[in-house]
């Protein structure tokens, strides 16, 4: 058997420039193989980049959008303005009627208490409450009884009211009380007889003239009366005949018409209340002036035509026109 260990230095010596060549041989080898490697590296480092950066693509050039056709809409008949309305305006009532006989002072209702009424009771609306009737003195004091709203008055009258609200026939009706201050109250009408008056009495202190219509006719024009003095002056309301009796004595003429309405400048008259009333004269030579105590004088013979013509409840207005 060889052992290596045994050669000897000549087959050495033979072999050393083989195992040179040899190796140089070798390393020209590897040499060429890494040479060969680094190509093939190259190569698929060229080709990943290749795959992973896409190619540019063109942007694509957007469609053009269509115009939409317009759809034809039906076109709608115009609408034929509504003729417009006239608006109806009220005819205006004229002030004054073609006598003068203002529009506003129209036919007035009457009730007058019947025989078994002693005294009405007075109301604050119908079906209402009970109010009471009295009298107020100038000095604030009040008579709480007032025997002139009795019936019969205390002229031995029968008691009448004019109606301010209320048609004949109606279960209440607003009346015109005659006391101070001047009041309204509701009564029941069954305790009542219904009556009216186309008259109208209008007094002017403003120049002292009397003037009657009965409806549009005018019957007593202008003509001149005495109307309270300085201190006493006759009273301005929309009143209403409530009583007409004989003229108490001369000074009174031959009648006398009382108001539902009282003196505000006086408290008392002759030791009783001091009523308003229409009477006639003693003194004719006055007429004209302010000289009463409050009352209207009027000449002798216009008294009686209206005592014998004029009914119980006629409106009368005591104003002051210049």
């Amino acid at each position: 058997m060889l052992s290596v260990r045994t050669g000897s230095t000549a087959s050495l010596l033979t072999s050393w420039p083989v195992r040179i060549a040899a190796a140089a041989l070798l390393i020209v080898g590897v040499a060429i193989l890494m040479s060969n490697s680094d190509e093939a590296a190259t190569e698929v480092q060229v080709a990943d980049i290749a795959e992973v950066t896409p190619t540019p693509q063109a942007t694509p050039t957007p469609s053009a959008t269509p115009t939409p056709v317009p759809t034809t809409v039906p076109v709608p008949e115009p609408t034929v303005a509504p003729t417009p309305t006239a608006l109806a305006f009220p005819t205006p009532t004229p002030e004054f009627g073609p006598t003068g006989r203002p529009s506003e002072a129209t036919d007035v209702l009457v009730l007058t208490a019947k025989d078994s009424v002693r005294r009405p009771t007075v109301y604050d609306g119908p079906d209402g409450n009970e109010i009471a009737v009295s009298y107020t003195y100038l000095d604030g004091s009040i008579d709480p009884v007032y025997d002139h709203f009795t019936n019969p008055t205390y002229f031995g009258n029968a008691l009448a009211m004019m109606v301010v609200r209320g048609n004949e026939g109606d279960e209440w009706a607003e009346v015109q009380i005659p006391t101070r201050p001047a009041m309204t109250g509701w009564v029941n009408t069954a305790d009542f007889e219904w009556s009216s008056s186309n008259y109208y009495v209008r007094v002017n202190v403003g120049n002292n003239t009397v003037t009657v219509w009965r409806g549009d006719e005018l019957i007593v024009d202008s003509t001149a009366v005495v109307t309270g003095d300085t201190g006493r002056t006759t009273p301005l309301a929309s009143t209403y005949i409530d009583e007409i009796m004989p003229g108490p004595s001369g000074a009174y003429g031959p009648w006398l018409l009382s108001l539902g309405v009282f003196s505000d400048a006086i408290n008392t008259f002759g030791g009783g209340l001091p009523k308003v009333a229409l009477h006639g004269t003693n003194r004719p030579d006055l007429l004209g002036q302010y000289a009463s105590n409050g009352c209207i004088r009027l000449p002798n013979d216009v008294i009686s035509m209206l005592a014998a013509e004029v009914p119980v409840g006629t409106r009368v207005d005591l104003v002051n026109e210049t």
